[in-house]
């Protein structure tokens, strides 16, 4: 049987993309499966997709595309509703092409994926297929305007699917349309690639986009209202949009920065979320829970808001997370109170979770749907005496679940850190014939000489898909070549073709245990970090760090009119009575200011920053002071303060910190500014890691 999807941008990120994607994987492993996207914006699709499964777009956004000025593209869309979120996204030129595809289309069954595609297969699919509309959305939240052109066209339909049963009673109710079946079914989340989490870790865990409906703002005030009792828990959000703003001030506001941590876009997220001991899901509406099944499959128990539909179908109250009320942060607070304060019970509840959400694997799903197929072929048969049935299921029982990527550009790179300097990578790519492929660290200078290729020594396995898996570790003696810098990692064949691979899974847990060992270790050795990342466009690389002496930033304290910092030095040296904190200014016009640091053991220390002095001396509007520690009055060496020892890289993006606001009191002779306007000094830390302040006036 050949399936087709149609969805609006699979090259895009979204809830709907990865449970399309997911479907569609579990039911190639049977049958012929395609998706088409109406747009495509982007070279290469945000989540992988396995190669069995055909991939293209009918409208080319992308720069250059002659798509971009074609005839009716300026037109409005004579299909879409005004009312439709996407409408302004829709023209003449779309409503052409999408139609002219479905007039054309050789697949036995259609599915459309949010309802003004549903619209077009309803009314424009050719009757030799089947016509299935998914509806994403809790019904309700389309318009009324919509829902009604939907009771006009959907007749043509074969079946509904919503993704919960609430919701296929609330189409039932709300919509009703004579003779054609609406089904709740849920939305599939594969098993993750990753261990699941042991409930050890304090942190509270949550992910999605950045949009008020998924109030995060509750989220960050609850665990405001539980920081003092628990002042070893971390809060994680990540996701992009354009709440985010709104929420740093809010996280600013209640004195939460280093604590509530936004943590931005992260794909794939099973890593992250296995990092946590709690999620958190506080949507005031779900059309069903993506993020929670997610997370359930990782080993969490969750505290979610009780939405009207999605949440309340997944969980079990008390058995695998806990359901309180919507728009109370108070009552987010006590859920996330009886977790965080109870190490057995997140154990117990994550397991059950565990165990739950393997009903959501897609290949019990993929069942749910192909039955459905197969009621709607009775139904069209019995209706139709022209009407051929596809067949529904192709091969037997031993057909493959997955298969090798066509190529090993197309293949990702999982990694694994076993502590701070440990790292084990695995790949999958096609067999490997006569190319040897074999992984290799290439270095990436930011200035300077690079340094010579790093082959490691890689293991190679045929898998019974006709693939290969590469297998190497990079262990701590490595860093001895790799020093302090940031590499590639490639795949380069004995005929020596270069790749450079797409990043997969970091599962970089473990080194949220070794930066409290590397702070607290007692040892002169020298100090070694590793943390694989992935680059904008998806590449993965590597951050090494090797230092004889290490300054780690552990804490900065932003309060009226001062700064705060502690730090450690790691290392072979120790800090010496009269060590001194000094601030020194970028630029042309170089000069330091030192205060002495408050000793805390041979290592530790604690200082208040000299703002009043970089604000009295300042030459320019925008001046940039960075951070530095003299460990022994009687020698003149400094060393940066950084924040480096992290599990994850954008610390910058992370550790947002407020701004002191001051005022200036003396006159410097070169000021180019009057320093009597008000001021504001902000820490931070740079992309390299080094702690810093702005000071500017603007």
């Amino acid at each position: 049987m050949k399936i087709s999807f149609l969805i609006n941008n699979i090259y895009g990120i979204g809830g709907t993309n990865r449970t399309v994607i997911n479907l569609a994987e579990a039911l190639a492993v049977r049958h012929e499966v395609e998706i088409v996207s109406v747009f495509r914006r982007a070279n290469a699709t945000k989540f992988e997709i396995s190669p069995r499964i055909t991939v293209r777009a009918l409208v080319d956004l992308r720069s250059g595309s002659a798509d971009r000025i074609a005839q009716g593209s300026g037109e409005p869309s004579e299909v879409v509703p005004r009312q439709e979120e996407f409408y302004a996204q829709y023209s003449k030129f779309t409503d052409q092409r999408i139609i002219q595809d479905l007039s054309r289309t050789t697949a036995d069954v259609v599915i459309g994926t949010r309802p003004s595609l549903n619209l077009f297969v309803a009314a424009f699919t050719r009757d030799s297929a089947l016509r299935v509309a998914q509806e994403h959305m809790t019904h309700l939240a389309i318009p009324p305007a919509v829902r009604a052109e939907m009771s006009r066209v959907y007749p043509r339909l074969d079946a509904i699917t919503t993704v919960t049963e609430a919701d296929a009673r609330s189409f039932l109710d709300n919509t009703p349309i004579p003779g054609i079946p609406v089904v709740g079914i849920p939305n599939s989340v594969p098993r993750p690639a990753v261990d699941p989490s042991d409930c050890a870790h304090k942190v509270v865990v949550s992910a999605g986009r950045m949009h008020h409906i998924k109030r995060y703002d509750l989220l960050i005030r609850a665990f405001g209202m539980l920081a003092d009792e628990f002042p070893d828990w971390q809060l994680r959000i990540y996701g992009d949009g354009g709440e985010a703003p709104k929420l740093r001030a809010l996280v600013t506001e209640l004195g939460l920065a280093g604590r509530a941590l936004l943590m931005g876009g992260f794909s794939p997220i099973e890593s992250e979320w296995a990092k946590g001991s709690i999620a958190a899901v506080t949507s005031s509406a779900e059309s069903f829970g993506m993020t929670l099944v997610e997370a359930m499959r990782c080993g969490l128990p969750v505290v979610s808001t009780d939405c009207p539909v999605g949440p309340r179908e997944i969980l079990r109250h008390g058995e695998d997370g806990i359901l309180v009320r919507t728009e109370d942060s108070e009552a987010i607070a006590q859920g996330l109170r009886t977790l965080m304060a109870n190490e057995p019970l997140r154990r117990a509840m994550g397991a059950a979770a565990l165990k739950n959400s393997a009903r959501y694997d897609p290949e019990a799903v993929a069942e749910r749907y192909v039955d459905l197929f197969e009621d709607a072929a009775n139904r069209r048969a019995g209706a139709d005496r022209d009407y051929r049935r596809p067949a529904l299921a192709q091969g037997s029982g031993s057909a493959l679940q997955t298969v090798p990527p066509l190529s090993i550009g197309a293949a990702t790179v999982n990694v694994t850190a076993d502590d701070a300097c440990w790292l084990r990578f695995t790949a999958d790519g096609p067999e490997d014939g006569k190319h040897r492929w074999q992984f290799v660290l290439r270095h990436n200078p930011s200035g300077g000489t690079r340094l010579p290729d790093m082959p490691l020594r890689t293991v190679r396995k045929p898998l019974g898909n006709g693939g290969t898996r590469y297998s190497a570790s990079l262990t701590p003696s490595a860093l001895e070549e790799l020093g302090d810098g940031r590499w590639r990692v490639t795949m380069t064949s004995a005929k020596g073709v270069n790749v450079h691979m797409k990043a997969g899974i970091r599962d970089t847990r473990k080194l949220i245990g070794a930066r409290a060992g590397a702070i607290a270790q007692s040892s002169a050795a020298p100090v070694g970090w590793n943390l694989p990342y992935a680059q904008p466009n998806g590449k993965l690389m590597l951050r090494t760090v090797l230092r004889d002496d290490h300054v780690e930033c552990t804490a900065v304290e932003v309060a009226d009119r001062r700064i705060s910092v502690a730090g450690v030095l790691c290392g072979g040296r120790r800090i010496m009575p009269g060590a001194l904190f000094v601030v020194s200014r970028r630029g042309t016009h170089p000069v330091n200011f030192t205060v002495p640091v408050q000793v805390q053991g041979d290592s530790s220390f604690r200082v208040e920053a000299p703002l009043r002095q970089v604000v009295d001396h300042r030459l320019e509007r925008w001046e940039d002071w960075d951070w530095w520690l003299q460990p022994d009055p009687a020698e003149r060496r400094k060393f940066r303060v950084c924040h480096l020892l992290e599990d994850f890289p954008d610390v910058k993006g992370a550790y947002a910190y407020p701004a002191v606001p001051l005022v200036g009191e003396v006159m410097s002779d070169l000021a180019l500014v009057h320093p009597a306007q008000p001021v504001r000094v902000r820490p931070y830390c740079s992309t390299s890691g080094a702690m810093a302040m702005n000071v500017v006036d603007r």
